[in-house]
């Protein structure tokens, strides 16, 4: 048979002679690596339990005290079943599924002693990197016993004592695995935390000066991710000093340089968690004219560098207008856009066989969606590189990154009013976005549900049509999603769905969500629901005292008092500010309307002293309420000086005149308008 030798090797696993063992382990590794049929075959013959079971010595004591008893020979045994294993490991996810269901993790982690023998550490810590690369890994078993402290000695090339140039550049490379390993363990905030605690900093920032490229890449590169979105470790991080009394910062500045542009590009990422933690501020010309031009040129490179640069480039210009333009005038926007248009979904000419086409098109629209998310001009830029078809047609795209980069990038693009009613209405966008309210993927459901908040918005010449797809119904269903994005972007939604729009939207709106649900989501446990149901109930109750006579019907008059009067007792600013606004449109209503607010003293209370708030937003809606309640509407002279002297008596006249000057000019207009009413009606 074809098999017969492969078959004989798997039975002499068995064998409880050491020098058969490491034979037989090295005729298997020979065949299988860069051979994925091989790999698939003794996949297929179930060795990997056994191979575990040579790499933990615990198991081998067991079931092979021979082997134990050969000391040197027995160690050559665990090397080479480390190395088959990391092989394997390094063969896709279902390969390193089996090495985990099987036990593997933790035997590994045992050879990464800094006094086991170097060979058996780096084929260890080889295949461990291949391991934490994948998802399927339970990262937590590095936080057990020594494991985390072997790993960051390791971090350090001497601890292994080499003597010969080899051992010296073994040992920067079992360096720089360790250093990998960190940099795929440390996802939650916990795990940076017991990292740091544990002394990775001081090593990881002298590897960064060892002269050795692979390991100062993967220094860079656990630091980036030991401080992203962490501020405070940023900061640490920042005065760590190297060996060679520089600055790290310094010296990320001279990597960003190197030849390499994977060398440039991790160190990049890196500057760039650090300026996002705010912990490189003095370098803030640094960022804008070394590491953005650094990363815009490397748009320009191949394979892995060119898919992970826009997805960099993108995190560093986020919520910055001032590095969005200047992105865009470094000519960003048309090679962002050539990489769109050019990458399909399958390999191409622009794109070289060890890439990920899909992430590089989810990476592109990402940095578009960034470039174009506060800088109006890079908005326009956009358009003019005619890559709205097919953002059309990521929306349909079979990877959930990619749709949800395309709505990422659509969102960018409504924020133009122009482009709003001209671009994306021409580009027929509303059907395929739509139909991403249904995505099977709750992350392009939240980014699909967010980007709609502006397409219904009043101006939007595409509400029409999304009403006419059943966009309110698709709405009030995601509103009752248990993901609190989807229901959170839901409520947003539909608040913008009816402001400013005419009582029959309304009426449909609540017809399909129901008064007790509104209800309902402003009691909501996410604060940020209960702000947009607030928000909500509030354009309901604008514009037309029918409208706000409908409200009145919905919650009855009692409940509305009594949900008004209770949130304005929160002490969340933006809680209060919408109740307020309640209040004014309520107040803006008929004399019934006004007298349910003057019937509640604590409301009424309640507003007096968010008269004195630190906010000016909320002193300026206080003021609003006060004038809706004094204003005199349809000659009911006699109901509005009773409302005057009540209001008059809780102190609101002598309030209103303190803040005459106010220090916010917003509010000083309204306390005119307000000290006026009162002098007309003494």
């Amino acid at each position: 048979m074809a098999w017969t030798k492969h078959e004989k090797a798997v039975s002499e696993l068995n064998s409880h002679d050491p020098e058969v063992l490491v034979k037989t382990l090295r005729f298997i590794k020979n065949n299988i690596i860069g051979n994925k049929t091989k790999k698939d075959l003794y996949i297929g013959f179930n060795i990997i339990p056994k191979l575990v079971s040579f790499v933990d010595m615990t198991i081998a004591a067991e079931t092979t005290k021979t082997i134990v008893s050969q000391g040197d020979i027995y160690t050559q045994v665990k090397i080479q079943a480390a190395i088959v294993l990391g092989s394997f490991a390094y063969g896709g996810e279902a390969n390193v599924t089996k090495i985990v269901k099987s036990g593997g993790v933790k035997p590994l982690l045992g050879c990464i002693a800094s006094t086991n023998d170097p060979k058996l550490i780096e084929a260890a810590a080889r295949a461990l990197k291949a391991i934490y690369t994948s998802p399927t890994a339970d990262k937590n078993d590095i936080f057990q016993a020594d494991h985390l402290h072997n790993l960051i000695t390791l971090l350090n090339p001497a601890a292994l004592n080499p003597k010969s140039d080899r051992e010296k550049i073994a040992s920067a490379h079992t360096a720089e695995l360790a250093a990998t390993i960190i940099a795929r363990c440390c996802d939650t905030n916990d795990q940076q935390i017991q990292i740091a605690k544990a002394g990775a900093f001081p090593a990881l920032v002298k590897l960064l000066s060892c002269g050795y490229a692979k390991a100062q890449e993967a220094a860079l590169d656990a630091l980036a991710y030991l401080c992203r979105e962490n501020p405070e470790f940023g900061r640490e991080i920042v005065q760590t000093q190297s060996d060679s009394s520089k600055n790290p910062v310094k010296i990320m500045l001279e990597l960003i340089r190197d030849n390499s542009p994977t060398m440039r590009l991790i160190a990049a990422r890196c500057l760039t968690h650090l300026s996002r933690d705010n912990a490189i501020t003095e370098y803030t010309n640094d960022i804008s004219l070394v590491v953005l031009p650094t990363l815009v040129k490397l748009l320009d490179e191949k394979g892995s560098v060119r898919e992970e640069a826009p997805h960099v480039l993108a995190y560093l210009i986020r919520d910055n207008e001032e590095l969005q333009k200047a992105a865009c005038d470094a000519d960003a926007v048309s090679k962002l856009a050539g990489i769109v248009t050019h990458v399909a979904d399958e390999e191409t000419s622009y794109y070289n066989a060890t890439g990920d086409s899909d992430k590089l098109k989810e990476h592109a629209l990402t940095a578009l969606a960034a470039m174009s998310s506060l800088y109006d001009n890079g908005r326009k830029l956009v358009v003019d590189a005619k890559i709205i078809p097919h953002i059309v047609t990521a929306m349909s795209h079979k990877s959930y990154g990619v749709r949800s980069a395309a709505c990422q990038l659509t969102k960018s693009l409504s924020r133009s009013v122009h482009i709003l009613r001209t671009s994306l209405v021409d580009a027929g966008i509303a059907g395929p976005l739509f139909k991403l309210l249904s995505d099977e993927s709750t992350d392009v459901q939240t980014i699909a549900c967010a980007t709609f908040c502006n397409m219904v918005l009043e101006f939007s010449p595409m509400k029409r049509t999304i009403l006419e797809l059943g966009g309110i119904e698709k709405l009030v269903e995601l509103v009752h999603s248990p993901d609190n994005n989807i229901r959170l972007n839901a409520i947003w939604g539909l608040k913008n769905l009816i402001c400013h729009a005419e009582s029959d939207i309304k009426d449909s709106v609540m017809k399909i969500l129901t008064y007790p649900m509104l209800a309902k989501l402003i009691d909501d446990p996410e604060l940020d629901v209960q702000e947009q149901a607030l928000n909500l109930l509030r354009n309901l109750a604008s514009s037309k005292e029918t409208d706000i006579e409908e409200v009145f019907k919905g919650l009855g008059e009692e409940k509305l008092m009594n949900i008004v009067e209770k949130k304005l007792c929160w002490s969340h600013p933006q809680i209060i500010k919408q109740t307020l606004y309640i209040i004014s449109n309520i107040a803006s209503g008929n004399e019934r309307h006004m007298q349910s607010i003057m019937s509640r003293q604590t409301i009424l209370k309640n507003i007096l002293d968010y008269m004195t708030h630190e906010m000016p937003d909320i002193r300026l809606v206080a003021v609003w309420c006060l004038n809706n309640l004094t204003w005199m509407k349809d000659k009911h002279l006699t109901d509005t000086q009773d409302r005057v002297r009540l209001l008059r008596q809780l102190g609101f006249e002598e309030q209103v005149k303190k803040m005459a000057n106010d220090e916010d000019l917003d509010v000083r207009e309204r306390v005119k308008s307000a000290i006026s009413q009162f002098s007309e009606l003494s």
